[in-house]
């Protein structure tokens, strides 16, 4: 079987434009952009995305390099539209966002025209929001939607997604840290370390993963900052504005966000209790032509589904039959309660030179060791360990020197045996204390992971989760709405709960707390629904 060309894959920022004239070098751009690469349709929703993101560049680089002066009228959207010969509405967007950016303004009646604001002289008080990145654009847009949540220690979090501190290992990394530095090794701890890892944590991360079924060459591995640089790293390498990315859906909140900051344009795929749906994937991969799948298998955050091994090959067979990579994402593999995990696609037959595997040791561990890895064909771990280069020259050396030793002297399995039986024992009391306190709401369901942190809460269709947050905060329990894990803002009845951080006795008094907003703010909906009902009446009498 052929293996995936990983060269069309890479993003390449091509678009150059001589701004002596910029309509019409655009106009020459816009042209060729329109043009299929060889073997390869762009979907009309994919191709509008391109020349959106051509005409915000080439005007916003226009107006900042002064050949387009403060006050100059722009084309209209139909002039600019005939100009370019592309839709009216692609031109609008671009308009849109270039006002956002504070580079132009309209006004009604006479036109849009170049801000006063996005030119500056040396007198004058600096625009940052007019130097800002559309990627700095896109990431301020994701952080808006997070909710401002209360905290205290009269507050029980189901909120969070880390480990509870009361299993970190704290002890054995103190006697680890004394005796490095007893031993005359702290030289090693506070020098830099090979942009690639430590050759020691190298060693003893391929002994771990051996343990789960997976084997790969030393130069098919990279040590990472923790997991999320790994989904930085990847999307860096892959995507250009506009291209099309499949993920879950929901899916993990800062995946989506990194995503969009680069322009993506994210395609959902919906999930069932054996995982993303293979149906989907295929519709998709044929419409979209998308650069790569991005898939968290095991208890998959937000949901806590696990993807069956029958759904694993059906998804590894439709990315090798048209040539998709995939970004696996095992953030919390380690983390299982019903016996060993399943194979990572990484492992599974085929998947050596299509799957990008990453995992992190801060879910199972303690979320401030930040360190993970990633595994890949060799063409792409080279391409991604000059990209990690550029960003933080080498991963920190401490963390890397103490974490090979507790990997060594065997203290990490030890750790996982206790863990998963101290969280699998939080998960059994999350899912008993549910049950009790909501047996009299039938349309309220959760889900039952077999591992990782995460239980998916539903609530009946047209309620709102926001809403349901302050009736929590009032009765001092919060959790992570469920719309954020989601590529719209429409999908409210969700909330995710992390139970490893609590104690059982915490956990079944944070339940009964939940439970108590829940009815509270349940009475208060179907008042409100009864009174705008009245009121819908009264107005449809007086019309009548």
């Amino acid at each position: 079987m052929a293996g995936i060309y990983w060269g069309h894959c890479s993003s390449i920022g091509n678009f150059t434009v001589d701004f002596m004239d910029w309509q019409g070098t655009l106009t020459r751009e816009l042209a060729g952009a329109t043009k299929s690469a060889p073997g390869k349709n762009m979907s009309a929703k994919s191709g509008s995305a391109h020349l959106y993101v051509r005409v915000v560049e080439s005007l916003k680089a226009a107006i900042k390099s002064g050949e387009m002066a403060a006050g100059e009228r722009l084309p209209t959207n139909r002039e600019l539209a005939q100009e370019l010969k592309i839709d009216r509405s692609t031109v609008a967007r671009a308009y849109l966002e270039l006002s956002q950016l504070g580079l132009i303004e309209s006004h009604v009646g006479r036109g849009t025209f170049v801000s006063s604001a996005a030119l500056r002289t040396a007198d004058d008080k600096i625009h940052w929001p007019a130097s800002f990145s559309r990627y700095a654009d896109g990431l301020s847009s994701s952080i808006n939607k997070l909710p401002q949540l209360s905290s205290g220690d009269n507050f029980i979090s189901f909120a969070g997604g880390i480990p509870a501190q009361d299993s970190y290992p704290s002890h054995d990394f103190e006697k680890i840290v004394l005796d490095l530095l007893a031993g005359g090794r702290g030289a090693t701890m506070f020098d830099y370390s090979p942009f690639a890892g430590e050759p020691d944590l190298r060693q003893a991360v391929t002994s771990h993963l051996a343990l789960r079924g997976m084997s790969f060459a030393d130069q098919e591995l990279l040590i990472l900052s923790g997991s999320q640089q790994g989904i930085d790293l990847v999307a860096n390498l892959l995507i250009d504005p506009g291209e099309a990315v499949l993920v879950e859906e929901p899916t993990y909140f800062w995946a989506i966000s990194n995503f969009k900051a680069r322009q993506a344009q994210l395609i959902g795929c919906p999930l069932d209790e054996e995982g993303i749906s293979l149906a989907a994937v295929e519709e998709h991969l044929i419409r979209y032509q998308p650069k790569f799948i991005y898939v968290m298998p095991n208890n998959q955050n937000p949901t806590g589904i696990t993807m069956s091994l029958t759904r694993r090959h059906g998804l590894l067979a439709l990315a090798r039959k048209y040539q998709t990579p995939i970004l696996e994402d095992d953030y919390s593999g380690d983390l299982a309660y019903d016996g060993d995990p399943l194979p990572s696609l990484r492992s599974l037959p085929g998947g050596e030179d299509i799957v990008i595997y990453q995992g992190t040791f801060s879910k199972a561990l303690c979320p401030g060791i930040r360190l993970g890895w990633l595994v890949g064909p060799q063409e792409v771990i080279d391409k991604l360990s000059f990209a990690k280069r550029t960003s933080d020259l080498a991963t920190n050396s401490m963390a890397q020197v103490i974490l090979t030793e507790f990997l060594q002297r065997g203290l990490y399995q030890e750790h996982l045996s206790k863990v998963n039986k101290v969280y699998a024992q939080r998960r059994n009391t999350i899912i008993a204390a549910l049950g009790r306190e909501l047996s009299d709401f039938p349309d309220i369901s959760w889900s039952i992971p077999s591992g990782g942190l995460f239980i998916w809460l539903t609530l009946p269709r047209g309620v709102s989760n926001r809403d349901l947050l302050e009736f929590a905060v009032a009765e001092k329990v919060v959790f992570s709405p469920g719309d954020l894990c989601f590529l719209d803002s429409n999908s409210l009845n969700y909330l995710r709960l992390c139970f490893i951080q609590n104690s059982e006795e915490r956990i079944i008094e944070g339940v009964k707390r939940l439970a108590r907003a829940i009815s509270k703010y349940l009475d208060h909906h179907h008042q409100e629904r009864a009174a705008n009902t009245i009121r819908q009446r009264r107005n449809e009498h007086v019309l009548i």
